[in-house]
């Protein structure tokens, strides 16, 4: 399962900003939160693997809504031939507490966003968006083993949207049963392209979302080895000064970095820099090896390298 855009950007935040950093735990509880959302969808998706090979599966699809000015996001969507499938998934240990009072997710004194009617709004919007009508069916997916559930009143119809990650095959197989297929496989392979197609990543610039300067960042290329970022060309290797190993594309994951932190756009100067290379011709052998375009004058030259949900 791939890493959503938000979730890379913020693993690079945290391994190049400095504890000592004020914004350092916001940056870090952030991470937590997308590592623990990742860790429910592979629970689910350990199930969903089950289900008919001839559904698609989809993981962190987010699309322009119908008023053309907002985005929806859902975490997993299934598409059958007869039925479309929304979950939220919720990886959250101890007693959850779901109040269809208040609309509310309580675990003891923490109150979060009201997960069914998220996905009900998921569910009105994915309707809005579909050429062709085709039933969907919302449910939120507590995942995590160590989660005790209750409902507020206990006789809410709304229980029937809260699933264990073991329930799903059940629930899938008695949403389908009984249902004439309205989709054919190609129907159902161009409904999962149109999403892709269409998908738009939570993409903001994760500098200015925390307020760091970019003097926060720790520049450098990384060794995987002992974690430094004195990694250097030395004699057309490059090499880690602190503990002596050798890579071949250590300035690629560097590289990579700089664009998921800065955006696409990056001088030959701003790449030194970042790189912590004095040598202006190795970076702009490595500027025009990797880049996609470029754009300026001789004395403004932009080189531009791929997009970072590309990477």
């Amino acid at each position: 399962m791939k890493k959503s855009l938000w979730h890379r950007k913020l693993e690079v935040l945290e391994s190049r900003l400095n504890p000592a950093a004020p914004q350092y735990p916001s940056v870090k509880e952030e991470l937590r939160k997308c590592m623990a959302g990742m860790e429910g969808e592979k629970r689910l998706y350990y199930f969903l693997s089950e289900l008919n090979e001839s559904f698609r599966l989809l993981h962190d699809i987010r699309l322009p809504s119908p008023n053309g000015v907002t985005h929806f996001q859902m975490d997993t969507v299934v598409v059958s031939p007869s039925v479309i499938f929304i979950f939220e998934v919720k990886h959250l240990t101890g007693h959850l507490i779901f109040n269809r009072y208040t609309n509310q997710l309580i675990r003891g004194n923490q109150t979060f966003s009201d997960p069914i009617t998220q996905v009900h709004r998921q569910k009105r919007a994915l309707e809005q968006w579909l050429v062709k009508p085709v039933p969907i069916l919302p449910a939120v997916v507590v995942s995590h083993p160590n989660a005790r559930v209750d409902i507020i009143p206990p006789d809410s119809a709304d229980r029937e949207f809260i699933v264990y990650p073991m329930e799903i095959t059940s629930l899938v197989d008695a949403k389908i049963n009984g249902r004439s297929p309205l989709l054919t496989a190609k129907e159902v392979h161009e409904i999962s392209g149109a999403l892709l197609k269409h998908h738009r990543p939570y993409d903001p610039g994760i500098l200015k979302t925390f307020n760091i300067h970019p003097d926060q960042i720790q520049t450098g290329i990384r060794c995987t080895a002992c974690k430094t970022f004195t990694v250097t060309k030395i004699n057309k290797k490059w090499t880690c000064a602190s503990c002596g190993s050798y890579f071949k594309t250590a300035h690629l994951a560097a590289l990579q970095e700089y664009v998921l932190l800065f955006g696409p756009k990056i001088t030959n100067s701003d790449l030194r820099a970042f790189l912590k290379i004095e040598s202006r011709s190795i970076t702009e052998k490595l500027l025009k090896k990797w880049r996609v375009d470029f754009e300026g004058t001789t004395r403004n030259y932009v080189h531009i390298l791929p997009d970072a949900d590309k990477q």
